[in-house]
């Protein structure tokens, strides 16, 4: 009778193997410890306790000790592994292991990290038995069809995050992906270009950071997880602080530099789950741990290397810039610095949305760096570096993402034209908007309609004021008053009281040109 074919999955649940015991069996990798050593956050499985009877007398321990000798003998010499304590609470997020790329036939890479995940309450965690491969990181092409891969993957599974990479002697490089499309602009960015790496051997300071990686790379669905990941995140990073503070010298450079780079992108999204009052403290946390990775780089590294820590370090900075009014002239300074470095060493032809997000983000950033100062040069440069990014994000291809791109084009235009009292400059930033209309509807994604509107309606209010024609206040109001609706409607006070104010401007003027016709008919 033949037995049926082995569940591949089943892999990921045997019991790890201890050191030497199965030593000739894999060549390959260096014997793993037993993960349950090296793990304290949760009960171990109990240790067989002495019977209270065995107190009560020696006939009770004779019977003891025959029990003891009709019981089957274990075939296996190694105590009971740990095994989860039951949830005291729901999971806060489901995560998929895929099988390690480079791992030997009995799966002990895979095993090891599924259990270092799966031994923690507030993930819920199952096996993904195959792997995925990314023979050329630089390959724009490969990549694109990989992260495809890796979010049907993450859809199929209904998880939150897959976690996957690679192992080898040298240890494991490990990324992560969610169901959606990898935002290259946001700030600490877990995508494919991001890496963990772990040495073989985990002791507890990396089994807590890759705890505290999982958490962050996931993206909350809802408030729920949000707020379970404000609560867990601060608790998961304390332990890092030391490994952070002082990587070990018996990793190698670039294990060091992934534990100052993991540590800053944990602390940058710590900071943008907290309210503002709370979150300078792990931004400047997460601005040395980035630093502290960067002077870990060496000299022969590819140039891609040094322009992702500066992206990472820019996209920190400028969001501190935004959350925390205190210092953020210095801190968008110090961010425009980085985005020009980041831009300089990437590519377009081998990583081209990185040198995108690295143009639009360097865009954004001089044009709330000019709104502070009023230096009209920021603003032709951040025309030229957001015109670049639209070379790869193409309204035919990336609509949306094009869409974004114009919108900061016409409010580059709205301001510069409103400095240089340029009723051309202000027509373009009209046209713009326009143009960002054709993709944005108020159906599909009503906020970004109603914030294209707004601008639209500075710039008709600017272009009339500064003697682009008279005719274009009753248009400007009329695209106000939609705005501040749609605003209204879904919640967004801030921007419903920038809507209002702007309506209100419009208002007061077109009194004024009424007051002024009544006592002057020539007043021009």
């Amino acid at each position: 009778m033949s037995t049926p074919p082995e569940d591949p999955r089943a892999k990921f649940t045997r019991p790890l193997q201890r050191p030497g015991a199965d030593g000739a069996a894999r060549p390959a990798l260096p014997a793993r410890p037993s993960l349950p050593a090296v793990i304290d956050h949760k009960p171990a499985a109990a240790t067989a306790e002495e019977p209270a009877h065995a107190q009560s007398g020696g006939l009770a321990r004779l019977l003891e000790a025959v029990a003891k000798m009709l019981q089957p003998k274990s075939t296996a010499k190694e105590p009971a592994e740990a095994q989860p304590a039951p949830r005291a609470e729901p999971a806060v997020l489901n995560v998929v292991v895929a099988a390690m790329n480079g791992d030997n036939s009995d799966g002990a890479a895979s095993q090891q990290i599924y259990k270092a995940l799966d031994l923690r309450q507030t993930l819920k965690v199952k096996p993904l038995p195959r792997p995925f491969v990314l023979e050329n990181p630089l390959d724009p092409a490969q990549v694109a069809a990989l992260v495809t891969n890796a979010r049907h993957a993450v859809a199929e599974e209904n998880a939150d995050l897959l976690v996957w990479g690679d192992v080898s002697k040298d240890g494991y490089v490990l990324r992560f992906a969610t169901a959606n499309i990898p935002d290259e602009e946001k700030p600490a960015s877990f995508g494919p270009h991001f890496r963990v790496e772990l040495p073989m051997n985990l002791g507890e300071p990396q089994l807590h950071m890759l705890y505290a990686a999982t958490l962050a790379a996931a993206e909350p669905a809802n408030e729920m997880q949000r707020a379970a990941l404000r609560r867990l995140l601060p608790p998961a990073i304390e332990p890092l602080e030391a490994l952070a503070g002082k990587p070990p010298v018996s990793l190698s450079m670039g294990q060091q530099r992934s534990v100052l780079l993991t540590f800053a992108h944990v602390c940058t999204t710590c900071a943008l789950l907290m309210p503002p009052s709370q979150s300078d403290v792990w931004f400047d946390k997460a601005v040395h741990a980035y630093q502290g990775a960067e002077k870990r780089l060496g000299r022969n590294e590819p140039p891609h290397e040094v322009a992702l820590i500066h992206k990472h370090l820019a996209a920190s900075l400028t969001v501190r810039a935004e959350r925390v009014k205190d210092k953020a002239q210095a801190h968008l300074e110090q961010a425009v610095k980085y985005w020009r470095e980041a831009a300089a060493h990437l590519t377009r032809a081998s990583l081209p949305l990185e040198w995108a997000a690295a143009q639009t983000r360097l865009g954004v950033a001089l044009h709330r760096l000019d709104l502070i100062t009023g230096d009209s040069e920021l603003l032709r440069e951040a025309l030229g570096c957001l015109q670049a990014a639209l070379q790869v994000h193409t309204k035919t291809e990336a609509p949306n993402r094009w869409a974004d791109i114009m919108h900061s084009i016409a409010q580059v235009l709205e301001v510069y034209g409103d400095q240089l009292k340029n009723p051309e400059v202000l027509q373009r930033a009209v046209d713009a908007c326009n143009l960002v209309l054709e993709v944005r509807s108020r159906d599909r994604t009503p906020l970004a309609w109603a914030a294209t509107l707004n601008t639209l309606g500075s710039a008709l209010f600017l272009l009339d004021r500064h003697g682009g024609g008279t005719t274009h206040l009753p248009e400007a109001e009329r695209v106000f008053e939609d705005a501040h609706e749609v605003f209204t409607a879904h919640g967004a006070k801030g921007p419903a009281q920038v809507a209002a104010r702007n309506l209100a401007h419009v208002r007061k003027l077109a009194e004024e040109r009424k007051g002024r016709a009544v006592i002057d008919p020539d007043w021009r």
